[in-house]
């Protein structure tokens, strides 16, 4: 080669010198895609989920984040310091190319070394399903950048932050996002079939073939392609707690959880137009019992007078003790002061109210502070004021569930009045119909009588055994008691078990 050739490709004349230049470029080139996949991987990193995995993830995943985090918090320097060193690399990179190659050559180099190896594939790995461990293993190195760097970093970054913000705070999701999050998690059709197709490409098809008989036999194996596959069930297999997939019932309830918080007691309420209410005065005989019992409530309102005065709330189970042949008045028995509230208090709101233990009804009105006043001074309401409804426990739960609750009064009662409900007529019974109800109340009297009876002897140091040898009914067992009303009907009631007397 000639000295004038040697004069343009210099580098070629001198094999150190060009190896020294390759390697600088080469390094440059790695320098700018660990930059700009840095750059990457690390600022579409969001803040909220580091936190998800520092609290809830693996022991991995809770190691990765912890190490990543404070480097993340500090955005803008962050930023600034992995843009300064990959502006640097990029503007270095022509200048050692160009003593390798003639200068156009090396503009072309440039480029595309720069996109391809600098931006395309550096992004791509460091964004992909590795994202977090491969952050986390340079972390180390990114602090030192940081480190370096700082001189002109760090007063950029304090720059931004005061024009910008400084950007700590997290990223918060509203709550119709995150209904939206949790829906996206759901189970979905095609999920099922999937999981279908899946079991059955691991021989666990609906029908295997014997080779000694011939014949096909059922194998049973669970109904993914049901639409009732999403609920939960004892018997069905449940994902890990690791899993990304919600069933349907986790998704109905987190959504109720959500929509209670806006949703106000009047539209969960019952209209006091629908409540049954008794008047303080009306006598406790077999006709009013069994209305009562009819009614299939726990607890009754109360008023005097008039509807609007109401004094308190009956609760059913301590009639289980009142003998219908008393007559006794409703107002000689201890009656309980309902929770009263303003229509538009949040149904969380009473819901921790129901969980104080006061009570489990609760009166709605727009002068609630008019009632407790009459209340604590011992006075009637004033006829003006005006009850919209009630709410209870079991309608917020329902609210909460987004699913009806059948009672298990519900049931029973209407086992107890399905004799005597066909031949009842605006709550006048015939003989028959009272005698069996009569009969009915009395035997659940005295199953009381008993258990109570039976309480006092054990807590006077009676011993289990004497109720076992028959000195009186043993309570621990389901007790039958049986008697015959007037009208043929056989009557059983069986006494439950109770953990007092467990004990």
């Amino acid at each position: 080669m000639s000295e004038e050739e040697c004069g343009v490709y210099t580098p070629y004349c001198n094999p150190t010198a060009f190896g020294i230049n390759l390697i600088i470029c080469m390094f440059l080139i790695a320098t700018a895609g660990m930059m700009a996949g840095l750059t990457m991987g690390l600022l579409s990193l969001d803040k909220l989920n580091i936190l998800i995995l520092k609290m809830e993830g693996s022991l991995l995943e809770k190691h990765y984040a912890a190490k990543v985090a404070p480097i993340v918090d500090r955005h803008h320097f962050l930023l600034v310091t992995l843009l300064l060193v990959n502006a640097g690399a990029n503007e270095a990179l022509p200048i050692f190319l160009n003593r390798l190659v003639p200068e156009a050559v090396s503009i072309l180099l440039s480029v595309t070394c720069v996109l391809l190896f600098g931006e395309i594939l550096p992004s791509a790995i460091f964004t992909g399903p590795q994202q977090l461990q491969i952050a986390a293993s340079l972390s180390p190195l990114v602090k030192f950048l940081m480190i370096i760097t700082s001189p002109i970093s760090y007063p950029l970054s304090k720059v931004l932050d005061y024009c910008f913000g400084d950007d700590h705070a997290l990223q918060k999701y509203k709550r119709n996002e995150l209904k939206a999050l949790i829906a996206l998690q759901k189970e979905s059709q095609q999920a099922k079939l999937h999981r279908l197709d899946r079991a059955r490409m691991e021989s666990k098809i609906p029908f295997c073939r014997s080779f000694n008989t011939g014949t096909f036999t059922k194998v049973d194996i669970p109904d993914y392609g049901n639409l009732n596959a999403g609920f939960l069930t004892p018997h069905r297999e449940l994902h890990s707690a690791h899993g990304t997939r919600l069933h349907l019932d986790e998704v109905t309830i987190i959504h109720g959880a959500l929509d209670l918080s806006s949703k106000t007691v009047v539209e969960v309420m019952i209209p006091i137009a629908r409540v049954y209410m008794l008047e303080h005065s009306t006598k406790l005989n077999q006709n009013v019992m069994a209305d009562i019992l009819a009614s299939g409530h726990s607890r009754i309102p109360v008023y005097k007078d008039h509807p609007s005065n109401i004094i308190g709330l009956l609760l059913v189970k301590r009639l289980i003790v009142v003998d219908p042949d008393d007559q006794r008045a409703v107002k000689d028995l201890c009656l309980r002061k309902p929770i009263v509230t303003t229509p538009d208090e949040s149904c969380y709101f009473i819901l921790n109210e129901f969980q104080k233990g006061r009570s489990h009804i609760a009166l709605l009105t727009k002068q609630a502070q008019v009632v407790e006043k009459c209340w604590e001074e011992e006075k009637d309401i004033p006829a003006d004021v005006e009850f919209v409804g009630i709410v209870t426990i079991e309608d917020v739960i329902e609210e909460l569930i987004q699913e009806e609750i059948e009672d298990e009064s519900d049931m029973y009662v209407q086992g107890i009045v399905n004799h005597w409900r066909s031949n009842a007529k605006k709550h006048v019974f015939h003989p028959a119909g009272k005698s069996f109800v009569k009969t009915k109340l009395k035997a659940l009297a005295e199953r009381a009588r008993l258990r109570v009876r039976d309480r006092k002897l054990l807590l006077s140091g009676s011993s289990v055994d004497d109720l076992n040898n028959g000195s009186m009914i043993h309570v621990h067992s389901p007790t039958h008691i049986a008697d015959r009303s007037d009208s043929g009907e056989q009557l059983e009631i069986i006494s439950e078990s109770t953990p007092l007397m467990s004990q």
